[in-house]
């Protein structure tokens, strides 16, 4: 009589491990109801043909070149997230107007006393 219960407690274990199993198979399967993106969307953005062709184009084809200007200025763009939308092939990317955000003063222990500037007169 044991052989019995001890079969139907293996029973009922494997079956909720499979079961446990089959629910995660499931979960992990089906994340891709997503809907796919506008065509108009999937055209804007440089595509990696573009970007390995523009690998070899000489500055002497100013027309490949000119475009490839433009997709490595919009990979750029897409790459450091900014959202202002294309950039003109005209435009260079520096920082120069990003002013730094002023640093978090609050965590520094109050109390203590300023640290000293070494004097440069002595050696």
């Amino acid at each position: 009589m044991t052989d019995v219960k001890a079969f139907r407690a293996l029973s009922l274990l494997t079956t909720i491990g499979l079961v446990a199993v089959a629910a995660c198979t499931i979960q992990l399967s089906g994340g891709d109801d997503s809907p796919p993106a506008p065509k108009a969307e999937q055209t804007t953005y440089p595509t990696s043909a573009d970007l390995a062709r523009c690998r070899v184009v000489a500055p002497e084809e100013t027309a490949s070149y000119r475009h490839c200007q433009q997709v490595w200025s919009e990979n750029r763009r897409r790459f450091f997230g900014k959202k202002n939308g294309p950039a003109d092939a005209g435009q260079s990317d520096s920082t120069t107007g990003l002013a730094p955000a002023p640093k978090d003063q609050s965590r520094i222990p109050q109390g203590y006393p300023a640290l000293a500037i070494p004097d440069t007169s002595k050696p």
